[in-house]
């Protein structure tokens, strides 16, 4: 009699699934606060930096857009930080939920 496998290993590997997902939610959020932190900083000597008489139009441009990218890249932490927080919160609840059915 053949044997088929059945829905149990999917159902256990779905909750190490969803933790390899929040380690990497993780690596990706620390790595876009990083380049937004150097995008401030960036930005930041852009403009205190360069002499008003010699700031061309192209300079201007690109500080204005380092500003622009860092508030983007800003928004996208907050996003990744509230996915983050929901995921991690599903990993403690279904491995609550492991715990007390095995």
């Amino acid at each position: 009699m053949p044997t088929t496998p059945s829905a149990q290993p999917q159902a256990d590997n779905q909750p190490d699934a969803i933790a390899d997902a929040l380690d990497a939610q993780k690596q990706a959020t620390d790595d876009i606060k990083g380049v937004a932190e150097e995008l401030g900083v960036v930005h930041a000597v852009l403009d205190n930096r360069i002499p008003e008489d010699v700031s061309h139009a192209d300079v201007g441009q690109a500080i204005a857009r380092t500003d622009e990218l860092e508030k983007r890249l800003n928004e996208s932490v907050k996003v990744l930080e509230d996915v983050t927080d929901t995921l991690a919160q599903e990993v403690k609840s279904r491995q609550a939920t492991g715990s007390e059915t095995a």
